[in-house]
C-alpha cells in the first residue's frame, strides 16, 4: 500500500485526492510541536489527528535525527496502535536504522535526505524494499542538503539523474528552508520535482494555509500526491477537517 492511498484503497490505485499526513514529531517521548497546554502525550495526539479524520500519519523521531538517541520502541508501539497506516522517519541513513523502522511495522518508511552520501545504498534499500521505501530529498535553493546542518548532497538535478531507475514510487521533497515556518509552500519546488521522477511526490515544508493547499492539489496530474502537514495544524492555521476539504480527502 502507497503512503498517497486512503488505508481502505486498492493497493495500486492512486487515490484522486491529495492525501495529508499529519506529523507527530518525537523527542524524548513527548510530542514536540504541541503548542501552549495542549497534550504532548504521542500517543493521544496521534489519536487525535485520527479522530479528526486522518488516513496516513506521519512519525518522525527527532532524537534519532539529530544522533542523540532514538524513540524506537514508543514508535513501534504507536505504529501498532494506529487503525491508519503510517510513514515513519528521522535519520534513517544505514543499516542499522532501517532495520529498527522496518521492525516497527510502519507502512513506509521515510529514508533520510543524509542516506543520498551513499546514493548504492540508497538503490539497494529500494530493490530490497520496494514500496516500503520512500526516498527523502530535502531541498534548499537548488541544492539537495543534509537538513539541521550545512551539509550539502549535491545539485537537485544531479541527484535525480542519480536515482532515475531505481524503482522508488514514493519521494518526500521537503523544502528545507521553508520547514516549520508557516511561510507558505513553494509549490513550484514540488512540481519541479515531480515533473522529473518516475514516481509521485509527498510535500513537506512550508503549508500556512488552505490556499497552499489548493495549489499543491492543483499539482495533483504531475505526481504531487501527498502533503505532510505540521506547524499549520499545531498553530491552528486551520483545522484537519478543513484541509481534508479542500484536499478533497474524506472526512468521517
Amino acid at each position: 500500500m502507497s503512503p498517497l492511498e486512503p488505508a481502505d484503497s486498492v493497493a495500486g490505485v492512486l487515490a484522486p485526492e491529495l492525501t495529508l499526513l499529519p506529523a507527530v514529531d518525537i523527542a524524548g517521548g513527548r510530542a514536540s510541536q504541541v503548542v501552549g497546554d495542549a497534550e504532548d502525550e504521542p500517543a493521544l495526539v496521534a489519536a487525535g489527528w485520527v479522530a479528526d479524520g486522518a488516513q496516513w500519519l506521519h512519525l518522525v523521531d527527532l532524537d534519532r535525527a539529530f544522533g542523540r538517541g532514538d524513540n524506537a520502541a514508543l514508535i513501534a508501539e504507536l505504529v501498532a496502535a494506529q487503525p491508519v497506516p503510517v510513514q515513519v522517519s528521522g535519520g534513517i541513513a544505514d543499516d542499522q536504522s532501517l532495520a529498527v523502522a522496518l521492525a516497527s511495522g510502519a507502512a513506509r518508511i521515510n529514508l533520510a535526505s543524509t542516506a543520498l552520501r551513499d546514493r548504492e545504498w540508497v538503490r539497494a534499500a529500494v530493490r530490497e524494499h520496494g514500496d516500503r521505501i520512500a526516498v527523502g530529498i530535502d531541498v534548499r535553493g537548488h541544492e539537495v542538503v543534509a537538513r539541521g546542518s550545512d551539509a550539502r548532497l549535491g545539485a537537485l538535478d544531479d541527484v535525480l539523474a542519480d536515482l532515475d531507475g531505481t524503482g522508488c514510487r514514493t519521494y518526500v521533497v521537503a523544502d528545507a528552508s521553508r520547514d516549520g515556518s508557516l511561510h507558505g509552500a513553494d509549490d513550484n519546488l514540488f512540481r519541479y520535482v515531480a515533473e522529473r521522477v518516475d514516481g509521485r511526490v509527498v510535500a513537506s515544508g512550508g503549508v500556512a494555509s488552505l490556499e497552499d493547499l489548493q495549489r499543491l492539489a492543483a499539482l495533483a496530474a504531475v505526481g504531487v500526491s501527498g502533503v505532510v502537514l505540521g506547524a499549520a495544524l499545531y498553530h491552528g492555521a486551520f483545522t484537519l477537517a478543513e484541509a481534508l476539504e479542500v484536499a478533497g480527502g474524506r472526512n468521517p
